[in-house]
């Protein structure tokens, strides 16, 4: 996306800056400009519509932190956006993290209630049809973000404050009271209706704006996860009712809409199920920058630079001191690398050997385990004797190959990866770490998808699986996944049932969709965490690193309370303290 990546924080900044930082709902201020001189023309109403863009930025910035939430990824310690930390017990997220994922959401949509309240008033009065419609087109482009910022919020917490105009004073702001979801739900799938209706199929070259089939992608999204909720229950959520029927009439709905996404708009996934060669495989080629514009991204969250302020950092928290002297925040482990199929059989490796032998057959550290795997693995993950390119402190030059060797990462000496990082898994990423120069660990140029095709089909494949059970159609879009990773088609018992397909669409989800925010997600509304960690009071799950040393234990002697916060967020108690309104959720009172 070029066009906002430019201009996302000029011409707004003195319209929508906040009158109280500290304000439970971050108001804008009122304009510095006169309204009536302000709200003219098109642009202007564009400009204040880049804000709510640059807060939804702001939001969804560091979801790959949400993997730390799941079983495949460790996160230490924390960083910008950081909802957890290292240890994993739910009382170490009682931090800032719950105020400011839910200001920053907020802060959409008081950015984006600010804007649509002048854009309204704008196309209430215009008699010219063209300008009528672009005006049309903008305010939608509101709706779609304040869908997004809403979703995100009943996503973490449930019920939440819930509003659709300018709010008159913090007064207002401190009285609400938190909206069912039920109620909530409703009015987001048709905000996105009406985006639907509004928004243009493409910008042409002006990638990065919210489009038809985007507002139609997430509308399922919504629908789906509203599905999930009845279907499997929330009980952290007081008051919340699951109903079958309303599950099903949703799961349709959603099947419905994902359809439209995959069939009317000619997208496709990068090279259509071709895989690319075992070095570069097209997979890997997704999360570099120069493809963020392919068919298959259909929302994503806007970057550019050099020295523009409006870089990401996901080379500082996916790279290391070898890249730019970045910091290696996030790291796989050996339970998702267990995860990647055999390219001869299609089904599961056995499980490696966790030892320091780097000769031992099927051992962790053994170069030779990880042939004949799934090569989305290759994309992803470095394991011993892995390389890549250094990049010099401050991103501006290449350097040679570097290799990857655990337990020998204390410095560059024969070419080794540098990474300092703690608790480390004997795993460092490959995707998203960028390969080229020209940009500081924090200032790179990549766009962070937070919509794409692959995902769509497996939403889709999981609507139909549970409305009809496995079709043809759904398995055909897996084994187009499947394909891109050089792996077989689904052998047929994978999909001779409505348990077998979903087992397969799950597995799909966890490669296929690896540090991109959605496997926590999944857990919750699938209620997985004590398939997943054992139950209560037991032993939970320990991470290994390859040479079999501990790294961490999860959920270890945990309460079946601890594993009630983790499918619900506690309700900021310093928002509590502001509005006495704002009941907490169960688990955290």
């Amino acid at each position: 996306m070029k066009h906002l990546k430019y201009i996302a924080l000029t011409g707004v900044a003195a319209l929508l800056s906040t009158s109280c930082v500290d304000n439970l709902l971050d108001q804008p201020a009122r304009t510095e400009v006169s309204s009536d001189l302000f709200w003219t023309s098109t642009d202007d109403a564009l400009s204040s519509t880049y804000g709510v863009y640059n807060a939804l930025r702001t939001l969804y910035a560091t979801d790959y932190y949400y993997d730390g939430h799941g079983e495949f990824q460790d996160t230490r310690g924390k960083s910008i956006g950081s909802i957890g930390n290292g240890n994993w017990r739910p009382a170490g997220w009682v931090t800032s993290g719950f105020s400011s994922m839910w200001n920053n959401a907020y802060t959409v949509v008081n950015r984006a209630n600010y804007t649509i309240q002048y854009v309204e008033q704008m196309i209430e009065n215009e008699r010219d049809a063209s300008t009528k419609a672009s005006l049309e087109a903008i305010n939608a482009e509101c709706y779609f973000l304040r869908a997004l910022a809403y979703f995100r919020l009943i996503q973490n917490w449930g019920d939440a404050p819930y509003y659709r105009h300018v709010l008159a004073s913090d007064a207002e702001a401190c009285s609400l009271t938190r909206t069912p979801i039920a109620t909530i739900v409703p009015d987001l799938i048709n905000d996105l209706q009406y985006a639907y209706e509004k928004l243009p199929e493409s910008y042409g070259s002006n990638y990065g704006r919210a489009t038809q089939v985007a507002a139609l992608a997430f509308k399922g999204k919504i629908e789906l996860y509203f599905a999930s909720w009845n279907k499997n229950g929330w009980p952290e959520l007081e008051g919340f009712e699951p109903n079958a029927t309303t599950a099903q009439e949703y799961y349709a709905a959603a099947a419905t809409d994902f359809s439209k996404v995959i069939n009317d708009y000619g997208l496709t996934i990068l090279g259509d199920g071709d895989p690319g060669t075992y070095e570069t495989p097209i997979y890997w080629e997704l999360f570099q920058y120069y493809n963020e514009n392919c068919p298959e991204i259909i929302f994503s969250i806007t970057y550019g630079g050099p020295n523009l302020s409006q870089g990401e950092s996901l080379l500082r928290d996916f790279g290391t001191r070898t890249t730019a002297n970045a910091q290696c925040w996030v790291m796989p482990n050996v339970r998702l690398v267990n995860r990647y199929q055999s390219t001869i059989t299609g089904d599961f490796c056995d499980e490696l050997t966790l030892t320091d032998g780097t000769t031992v057959p099927n051992g962790a550290r053994n170069p030779d385990s990880y042939l004949n795997r799934d090569w989305r693995m290759k994309s992803t993950v470095m394991w011993d004797y892995e390389s890549y390119k250094k990049i010099e402190t401050g991103g501006l030059e290449m350097g040679g190959d570097y290799i990857w060797v655990f337990k020998e990462a204390s410095s560059e000496d024969n070419n080794h990866i540098k990474n300092d990082a703690s608790s480390q898994t004997g795993y460092i990423y490959r995707k998203w770490v960028r390969q080229e120069a020209g940009w500081d660990r924090t200032d790179g140029p990549q766009d962070i998808y937070l919509m794409r095709l692959a995902d769509v089909y497996l939403m889709y494949a999981e609507a139909v699986n549970e409305t009809t059970g496995p079709t043809t159609e759904c398995v055909n879009l897996l084994n187009k996944l499947r394909s891109r990773g050089n792996l077989p088609a689904l052998a047929p018992e994978k999909y001779a049932s409505k348990e077998a397909f979903f087992d397969a669409i799950e597995q799909e989800r966890i490669v296929e969709l690896t540090t991109e925010g959605q496997r926590p997600f999944d857990i919750r509304r699938w209620r997985k965490a004590h398939e997943i960690w054992g139950e209560a009071n037991g032993q939970g799950q320990t991470v290994y690193a390859t040479d079999g040393s501990r790294v961490r234990d999860e959920f270890k002697n945990a309460a079946e309370l601890d594993f009630q916060k983790y499918y619900i967020y506690q309700i900021p108690e310093s928002e509590r303290n502001r509005n006495p309104n704002l009941t907490q959720n169960i688990p955290w009172r």
